[in-house]
């Protein structure tokens, strides 16, 4: 079995600070940061210039990305597409995909539990004369496959729908969305699937768009790829001169993307053991919670077990999540990117309960996190409540 590679939490005052919000954020791997310096060092050419520094650092670029398909076992015919992030990434495929379909069609079909950079993008392509349809859940978040389908008709472009929601943890069946559209070919399937990669198995062969980030899985910020198959064209949304990709212009990073393939190659390792790590914190934090009165648990046990979704009934989010961070817990109400807010529309659109949504917060695990620190955060809650 492979050694678990350590992990930087140096800036982390361990003995007092307990960090609950690897959703939002990793801490970078120590080999990661290595990895980016090595590649800072050695590949400091221009990728896109034409002499012998450039066409070294673009070599490279080409080897880490071919790396990262084959760690996330898509094949060859998939072209991997650098990006600053997940926000780029989603705004690329949606915006992309209308502007080079939408003489075609002019009808998109997201969730109602999207990354806010899905909902903006469809927002603001629905302001320019497209058709947005949100697809039908069942309770628990879920999209109902066949109603899904009765949404689509000839005039459909796109279906965009996140693997996993990242306030609540919800998993949506990718496999049976991608069975189901194979029966409308001329749809194209765009899975944002930032929270699953490096957490969960999950096979993106088939799909047509996919968005993801590297610092979810102990990579750095700013890096991030939107990996679309052979037959799905895009128009660019960001102009410029000559570049790696005819998709992205600009220079292209060459230390974060080496960086970023060294963090899903990291996160490949104990993969298995990981994860049980962060079920058995789920199952352990649970039990706890159901003994606290006006605590609800809005995530379900088939939910990512990374993401644990609760409402302190009376207490509104911002102001828990402040008594916390004083306390040096650090937890979310909403998405990192969405937290300004006491109301969680997730919250509100799952339950139709608005005290559950004004006074719902997020807690997120990794395999870093440890018993002692779920006792800490109880016996705050606690005194919190009281």
């Amino acid at each position: 079995m492979h050694q678990k590679p350590p992990i930087v939490k140096d800036h982390f005052n361990k003995a007092k600070d307990i960090y609950l919000d690897y959703a939002a954020t990793t801490p970078a791997h120590t080999l990661v940061l290595a990895a980016f310096k090595r590649a800072a060092i050695k590949y400091y050419g221009n990728p896109n210039s034409a002499h012998a520094l450039g066409l070294k650092a673009a070599n490279e670029i080409t080897k880490s990305l071919r790396r990262i398909r084959l760690l996330l076992g898509l094949p060859s015919h998939y072209e991997l597409i650098p990006t600053s992030g997940a926000t780029e990434s989603n705004n690329l495929a949606l915006k992309g995909i209308a502007l080079q379909y939408g003489k075609f069609g002019k009808t998109i079909i997201t969730t109602a539990f999207e990354h806010p950079s899905v909902i903006a993008s469809a927002n603001y392509l629905a302001k320019q004369g497209f058709n947005v349809k949100i697809a039908p859940s069942n309770q628990w978040g879920r999209v109902d496959i066949n109603e899904l389908e009765k949404l689509i008709d000839d005039d459909t472009i796109l279906v965009s729908v996140g693997s996993i929601n990242s306030e609540i943890g919800i998993r949506q069946p990718i496999a049976a969305i991608k069975t189901m559209l194979r029966q409308h070919p001329k749809v194209f399937f765009h899975v944002d699937a930032t929270q699953s990669i490096g957490k969960e198995n999950i096979d993106l062969n088939g799909v047509d768009l996919i968005s993801m980030a590297a610092h979810k899985f102990y990579g750095l910020k700013g890096v991030g790829l939107l990996i679309k198959s052979k037959r799905t064209q895009l128009t660019p949304i960001i102009h410029g001169g000559h570049s790696t990709t005819l998709i992205r212009r600009g220079t292209p990073t060459t230390e974060l993307i080496v960086s970023m393939e060294k963090a899903l190659r990291i996160a490949m390792i104990n993969f298995n053991e990981n994860n049980q790590n962060v079920i058995n914190i789920n199952r352990y934090i649970r039990e706890k919670l159901n003994c606290i009165k006006d605590i609800i648990i809005n995530s379900t046990p088939e939910d990512l077990p990374y993401i644990l979704n609760i409402s302190i009934l009376g207490k509104e989010s911002r102001s828990t999540i402040k008594y916390m961070s004083d306390h040096g817990i650090y937890i979310s109400n909403h998405t990192a990117c969405d937290s300004e807010t006491n109301t969680s529309i997730t919250i509100l659109t799952l339950t139709g309960d608005k005290k559950r949504a004004d006074s719902s917060v997020r807690l997120s695990f990794s395999y870093l996190t440890t018993i002692d620190e779920i006792d800490r955060f109880i016996t705050i809650l606690k005194e919190y409540i009281a």
